[in-house]
C-alpha cells in the first residue's frame, strides 16, 4: 500500500534498516497474511448489514434530507441544486455499508509515508492523491448516468441488476487487494522479479499506490447496491446532463470517504510524530499493519459479495445464529 511497505519491489526500504522481508520469515508472513485474511472472513459472516445500512438511511438520510425515497420523482421542484446537498448525503450515508467500509482498510497505508524523514506532508500528498483518483472515477461514473438518463438508470437498478453489478465489482476488488496483499508480504516475489526494475520502481512510489487506492474506491461507487446511492443515481439521471452527472457523482465519492479522512487527519495531528518514529526505527512493523489491513480488506470483499453471494449458506452468521434479529 502507500506507505512503507515497499520490501516486496526492492527488498528493503531506503535509508532504512529492515523491511517486511528482512524482518519477518516467509513462514510468519504467510501466517500473518492467512490471519488477516481469515478475520475479514469472519467480519464479512458476522456483518450485520440491517445496522449499517439502517443507519444511512433511516439516521443520516432521514435527519439530513427528510428520507430518501422518491426524491429522484421531485427533480422539478427540487431542482438540480439539491443534488449536490444529496449527493453528500448519499456519500455519507454509504460510509458503515458494506459497499464502502473496507475504505477504511486504507488508512494504515497513508499514515505510514514511504519516506519517513519526509513525514506529515508526504502522507498529507498521498492523501490528496488518493481523494483526486477517488473523484476522478466518481465523475466519469456520472458522466455515463448523465448520459443515460432515467430509464437507462431504472434499468441497472433493478435488484437482480445491481446485486450482479455489485458482485462482479466487489469480487474482483477482493481478488486485487488479496493479490496486492500478497506482493506487500512479499510472498509473490517470483511475480514481481519478473517485472522491470522500472516497472517494481514505479508501483513502489507512494504516490503510485496512492492513486491505484483512489481509484480502488471510487470504483465503489459503481458497484454499489445501496438504495440510498441507487436513488441518487435515478435524481442524478433526471437532469440528462453528463457534465452535471460528473459534478455530483465527484462530490459524492469525497462524501463517502469523509469520515476516513477524517479518521486519517486526527490520527496523523495526534500521532504524527510517533507514526515517523515507528516508521523510522521499526520500519517492518507498520509494513505489516499495512499488508495485513490491504489483505482483511480483500478477503471481506471477496467472501461477502462473491462467495457469499453465490452460495448464501456460507454467509450472515449472526442472523443464522440468532444473534440479529
Amino acid at each position: 500500500m502507500a506507505g512503507v511497505a515497499e520490501a516486496s519491489f526492492d527488498g528493503a526500504i531506503p535509508g532504512v534498516g529492515e523491511s517486511l522481508v528482512t524482518g519477518y520469515s516467509q513462514r510468519r508472513r504467510a501466517l500473518y497474511m492467512a490471519s488477516a485474511a481469515a478475520l475479514g472472513v469472519v467480519i464479512a459472516g458476522f456483518w450485520n448489514f440491517r445496522v449499517v445500512d439502517g443507519f444511512g438511511s433511516d439516521i443520516v438520510a432521514r435527519y439530513a434530507i427528510g428520507g430518501y425515497q422518491g426524491k429522484a420523482g421531485q427533480f422539478a421542484s427540487l431542482g438540480a441544486g439539491f443534488g449536490f446537498v444529496f449527493a453528500m448525503v448519499a456519500g455519507l450515508a454509504a460510509t458503515f455499508t458494506a459497499c464502502n467500509c473496507v475504505a477504511f482498510a486504507m488508512i494504515p497505508g497513508l499514515t505510514c509515508a514511504r519516506d519517513a524523514r519526509a513525514g506529515r506532508s508526504a502522507a498529507l500528498q498521498s492523501l490528496a492523491i488518493m481523494l483526486f483518483f477517488v473523484m476522478l472515477v466518481g465523475a466519469v461514473y456520472g458522466t455515463f448516468v448523465g448520459w443515460l438518463g432515467p430509464d437507462g438508470v431504472e434499468a441497472i437498478n433493478a435488484r437482480a441488476v445491481r446485486f450482479a453489478q455489485a458482485g462482479v465489482v466487489f469480487s474482483v476488488l477482493g481478488l486485487a487487494m488479496l493479490v496486492w496483499g500478497a506482493i506487500e508480504f512479499g510472498l509473490l516475489d517470483g511475480l514481481t522479479s519478473r517485472c522491470s526494475p522500472v516497472t517494481r520502481a514505479f508501483f513502489a512510489q507512494a504516490t503510485t499506490r496512492a492513486a491505484l487506492m483512489g481509484l480502488m474506491i471510487g470504483a465503489f461507487a459503481i458497484g454499489r447496491p445501496y438504495p440510498v446511492f441507487r436513488e441518487f443515481l435515478l435524481f442524478t439521471a433526471h437532469a440528462q446532463r453528463p457534465s452535471y452527472g460528473a459534478a455530483v457523482m465527484a462530490l459524492q465519492g469525497l462524501a463517502q470517504v469523509l469520515v476516513m479522512v477524517v479518521a486519517f487527519l486526527v490520527i496523523l495531528a495526534v500521532f504524527g510524530q510517533r507514526l515517523r518514529r515507528w516508521v523510522l526505527s521499526k520500519p517492518a512493523q507498520p509494513a505489516l499493519v499495512s499488508a495485513c489491513a490491504l489483505t482483511a480488506g480483500g478477503a471481506y470483499f471477496l467472501f461477502y459479495w462473491g462467495l457469499a453471494r453465490m452460495w448464501p449458506f456460507l454467509g450472515q452468521w449472526g442472523f443464522r445464529l440468532g444473534w440479529y434479529s
